[in-house]
């Protein structure tokens, strides 16, 4: 008799149920044990990130500003901004300003910016940045309703985990857009070379999900020299052939593993 035992059905259920909690929530261990704790908890830790590890410790006079735009950045994470973006939306005045303060909200490690991969370091430098949050839980907190986010909440998870793994912003993990204009979630590199590309949807269900991922590897695949090709998605899993490309579909949680 094997000594391997079948994942029964309601095991599967709930290990779902907790991966569904988890994209929702976030994973900080003060909110884990008792999730009607995430608003409150993370909503003040939040604003105290905000005022005790920046405000304070740079000095700033312009505490809406910040405020305003860590906000705005919360809002709109998972999408490609500028500083001039940020500028225009929230009229201030400076657009080196704003880079300062996108900086400072970098530092406690609240907000990450990912560069889109070009060969051209000039190019790359001007380029729009995709916003990231360290914890989904501060989306849930202080951000609008994310029952429409579940894509970029997925996205924002991967992103999480890309940097427990090690690899970093602007040296080894990038997004990309190919000649086509057509997105990549995430270009990883390993000794100066294209690793893997993953693409990064909550469901792999209808046609014109299907064509928007997969066209936009495999267009990606051939102009980085790249085969390593995936789509990330919450609980979907088959080998897909498109444009002479075989692309992994796998649930996030197992490609985490």
């Amino acid at each position: 008799m094997s000594c391997l035992r079948a994942i029964l059905p309601e095991q599967q259920n709930e290990a779902t149920v907790l991966e569904d909690d988890y994209l929702r929530l976030g994973g900080y261990p003060e909110t884990v044990a008792a999730r009607s704790l995430v608003t409150s908890y993370l909503s003040t830790l939040f604003d105290s990130i905000i005022w005790k590890d920046i405000v304070k410790r740079h000095k700033i006079r312009k505490t809406e500003d910040i405020n305003k735009m860590a906000l705005y950045l919360l809002t709109n994470f998972c999408n490609q901004l500028s500083a001039n973006d940020i500028a225009n939306a929230l009229s201030i005045g400076s657009v080196a300003t704003t880079q300062k303060f996108m900086g400072y909200l970098h530092e406690p490690f609240l907000f990450y910016y990912l560069p889109r991969y070009d060969n051209k370091l000039k190019l790359m430098a001007k380029a729009p940045k995709k916003i990231y949050v360290v914890d989904n839980g501060f989306v849930a907190a202080k951000a609008f309703s994310t029952s429409d986010n579940l894509g970029r909440l997925l996205e924002n998870q991967v992103f999480v985990n890309l940097l427990r793994k090690g690899y970093d912003p602007e040296k080894s993990m990038f997004y990309y857009r190919t000649r086509n204009d057509k997105e990549v979630d995430f270009v990883l590199r390993e000794n100066n070379r294209v690793k893997q590309l993953v693409q990064v949807s909550y469901e792999m269900t209808l046609n014109k999900t299907i064509r928007r991922e997969c066209s936009a590897l495999a267009e990606a695949a051939q102009e980085l020299h790249c085969n390593d090709l995936y789509v990330l998605t919450f609980n979907e899993k088959r080998t897909m052939e498109w444009a002479g490309c075989a692309i992994q579909v796998l649930p996030a949680s197992e490609w985490f593993n």
